[in-house]
């Protein structure tokens, strides 16, 4: 593996490459080495009193931690310790390369604080159970016979909207797909290793946050902390927050629409200003809406006592929104930084004001790592064709329809010469024997021979666009960035099952945030 910066992933205004540069102080509380250093101060000037139990819950639910991150949270249990937070949708086999990324981001970040900060700091990835999308979680991506990608999914078992945490994993479905998107791929030395372990995790766990935090903490030797929100354990210890988060709610919406206006020229990303910004589960999950009482879409309506009373007799019915969420993430724990996306970096920025609502400052907001893997094989198509990697993740790779009319063209003087033989001999058979078997025969042969090279010509366009197609699926696949698409399941089945490990050593050892990486 050789792991080198790369730096062609992000368009230059992205805020992948912003939102590191001391002119995007505007939009954030802290940035850089020194901004941690604040961030941390600030932590250590609030009270976490519930630090105790919630370390009790997040040794629960995670029973194979090392030894190291379990003498961490014990520190964190004092307040000695802080965290890095990362987060993500529970994708079933790990979701997209990129959950991998941010998961190795956090790691990095987390210890580069530590060194720098001279307090333990813990990493966390917090699991987004308490989303209701099924369909953002069910399929990876697999190709088919003509490297086309193709969703290969987990149907739901019923059609009521509720929290991936409340669903349990269909262990028969995910090993069926299991299965499909391996079929693709060649058998390797690592195959039947990496079945033996998915298909034990799979068995193992009981819900999609379980099994995805089985499999990517087997990946990084279990050194990070995956964190459910979604556990009833949790949701006690957030009803203090809860309860401002209703009682504050015109405050709370009114400093959103601050954030919103004071971003405007930051790409766009919609947070709903009309709603309440909290769930509450009945037959599944409703997104509340304020009016003189709180109402969900179906009409069920709840005065502020009525919620509130609902709040401390069944906590585990209430959830967070992506505008809440980040605020709950802060007053749970110690956060010195949050790792994000694009997509969640500008977000975030609208919520300023909603941190300063509780007189909190936002932890450092850190891009995630972004990469792209390279086979040997497609570094070698890259040459044959003349592309640069750079060229093939802007625009893909051409894929030039069949002409057979060029063919026809350059066979032209054949088919002049072959009708000129053709009447020769037609002249000489007329001129003796009255017989045209030779010229039929000649004929037959001339075309015969002039379909075999255009059938010739068809097979060498149709395995050199097959080759095109492969690398473009590689790289970029529908169009969209490899990152975005491609599960972390071929590559381990390729590399083995100790790639994201040395990828990890490798990452650790750069101060580049764009990687390529050539296997």
């Amino acid at each position: 593996m050789k792991v080198q910066s790369f730096h062609a992933l992000y368009e230059d205004n992205s805020l992948m490459h912003r939102a590191t540069g001391e002119d995007f102080s505007k939009y954030v509380d802290h940035i850089g080495e020194d901004g941690m250093r604040e961030r941390s101060q600030h932590l250590r000037e609030r009270q976490y009193p519930h630090l105790s139990p919630l370390v009790d819950e997040l040794i629960r639910q995670n029973p194979r931690m090392t030894g190291t991150v379990r003498q961490r949270l014990e520190r964190l249990r004092t307040g000695e310790a802080q965290v890095v937070v990362t987060g993500q949708q529970t994708g079933i086999f790990g979701g997209p390369l990129y959950a991998i990324y941010k998961l190795l981001t956090c790691l990095k970040v987390a210890k580069q604080a530590e060194n720098q900060l001279e307090v333990p700091v813990v990493p966390i990835f917090w699991l987004a159970t308490e989303d209701h999308d099924f369909d953002e979680i069910n399929h990876v991506y697999a190709p088919t016979a003509e490297y086309q990608p193709r969703k290969l999914t987990v149907s739901p078992q019923d059609t009521i909207q509720r929290s991936v945490s409340r669903m349990t994993l269909d262990q028969k479905a995910v090993k069926q797909v299991l299965r499909q998107a391996l079929s693709v791929d060649q058998e390797t030395q690592h195959t039947k290793e990496l079945v033996l372990l998915v298909e034990r995790l799979i068995d193992q766990e009981t819900t999609y946050g379980g099994f995805f935090s089985a499999l990517l903490g087997e990946l990084v030797n279990h050194d990070v902390i995956f964190f459910d929100a979604d556990a009833k354990a949790v949701r006690e210890l957030e009803i203090p927050f809860f309860e401002q988060l209703i009682q504050d709610n015109k405050e709370i919406r009114q400093a959103l629409s601050t954030g919103i206006q004071q971003t405007t020229n930051l790409p766009d990303t919609f947070l709903n200003e009309e709603a309440a910004h909290l769930f509450v589960e009945d037959i599944g999950r409703d997104l509340l809406y304020p009016g003189e009482d709180f109402v969900t879409k179906q009409g069920k309506t709840y005065t502020e006592l009525e919620l509130l009373a609902l709040l401390y007799a069944s906590p585990e019915r209430f959830s967070n929104s992506v505008v809440t969420r980040p605020l709950m993430q802060d007053y749970l724990f110690p956060t010195l930084a949050y790792i994000g996306g694009p997509g969640e970096i500008a977000y975030w920025t609208r919520l300023r004001p909603l941190f300063h609502h509780f007189d909190w400052t936002m932890p450092l907001l850190i891009p995630r790592m972004g990469a792209v893997m390279l086979r040997a094989r497609d570094e070698k198509l890259l040459r044959r064709y003349d592309l640069s990697l750079e060229q093939v993740l802007s625009h893909g790779v051409a894929i030039e329809p069949f002409d057979a009319t060029k063919i026809n063209s350059q066979l032209h003087p054949s088919h002049i010469l072959g009708t000129a033989l053709i009447q020769e001999i037609e002249q000489v058979e007329r001129a003796t024997s009255k017989n045209l078997s030779a010229t039929k025969k000649l004929n037959k042969q001339i075309q015969l021979a002039i379909d075999t090279v255009v059938t010739q010509e068809r097979r060498n366009y149709d395995h050199l666009m097959r080759t095109k197609r492969s690398l473009q699926y590689q790289l970029l696949p529908n169009g969209a960035p490899q990152e975005r698409m491609h599960s972390v399941l071929p590559w381990l089945n390729r590399y083995g099952l100790d790639l994201i490990q040395n990828l990890r050593v490798q990452y650790e050892q750069t101060d580049a945030e764009q990687l390529e990486i050539l296997l």
